[in-house]
């Protein structure tokens, strides 16, 4: 029993030799300061140089919006059916890590967040790719009845938000339960 206590504790401490907290990976610097950076900061004077620049982020914002799909949020019968179409002129490939493949998110006027679809959701944990063919969309129906379950009277809303980790799509709409 002795030597069996003896290897244990030999077995614990070295494997907490290697683990003094030490790290070779540099930690991030942040920048705070817009100087060089091409964003005027406000403080700069308006000059032909300047609105290029504007006219350069302008058009690199434009371009960041590739991954982006179309959210849209219609009412059926007082349900919410949240649509996700690719408006993009070639496939969107679609990968969900999860079995989750929407969101929501309901706020109420002062904008505290009073549900969510998953709060206390457990999802499979399976990666799942689709291929959404331009024009092609996916359809999620949502019970009007299970988004307002347990909430009082007032106005809310809604954002339905799509979970692919390469595409961005969301819709909210505002409602009121009488």
């Amino acid at each position: 029993m002795y030597k069996i206590m003896i290897l244990v504790t030999m077995s614990l401490m070295l494997a907490a030799c290697g683990t003094n907290g030490n790290s070779t990976q540099e930690e991030p610097v942040e920048n705070n300061s817009s100087a060089g950076s091409g964003i005027p900061d406000g403080n700069e004077e308006e000059t032909p140089e300047s609105d290029k620049s504007k006219e350069e982020l302008k058009e690199n914002l434009e371009e960041s919006k590739d991954g982006e799909l179309k959210g849209q949020l219609e009412r059926n019968n007082q349900d919410f059916l949240f649509t996700v179409i690719n408006n993009q002129e070639e496939d969107a490939e679609i990968t969900f890590s999860s079995g989750q493949e929407y969101d929501y998110v309901v706020v109420d006027e002062s904008g505290a967040v009073v549900k969510k679809l998953s709060e206390g959701m457990m999802y499979t944990q399976a990666i799942k790719e689709v291929a959404l063919a331009p024009g092609e969309k996916l359809e999620y129906p949502v019970s009007y009845d299970e988004v307002t379950a347990d909430l009082p009277e007032g106005k809310y809303t809604i954002e339905f938000i799509f979970t692919d980790s390469n595409h961005h799509a969301s819709a909210k709409e505002t409602f009121t339960i009488e």
